[in-house]
């Protein structure tokens, strides 16, 4: 998610990787292989990196909906556990 929006960023604002590795010292390779999702790349790095287009990173509380990787286990649970339907019921109209 983060390489991509940076991605779209850069181009947005029609910079090349080239002139991203000149402004933050990182080599070209690195920043074609962030984009691509490709190895691991440092937080300063990171952070070198999306300063150039704009960006920052933040911290925010967790949601409390639950993710979908979630909700799937929980539904295969109840598969496993000989539940006739791990579907959802319906909630009554109002």
């Amino acid at each position: 998610m983060i390489p991509k929006e940076f991605r779209s960023r850069r181009v947005a604002l029609g910079k090349t990787q080239g002139q991203l590795a000149l402004m933050t010292g990182l080599s070209r390779k690195t920043i074609s292989d962030f984009e691509r999702g490709v190895g691991a790349i440092t937080f300063g790095n990171l952070n070198r990196l999306l300063r150039c287009v704009g960006l920052e990173l933040a911290l925010r509380e967790a949601s409390s909906v639950p993710t979908f990787d979630e909700l799937s286990d929980v539904y295969a649970e109840g598969e496993e556990d000989g539940a006739a339907s791990a579907s959802p019921r319906a909630r009554p109209r109002r």
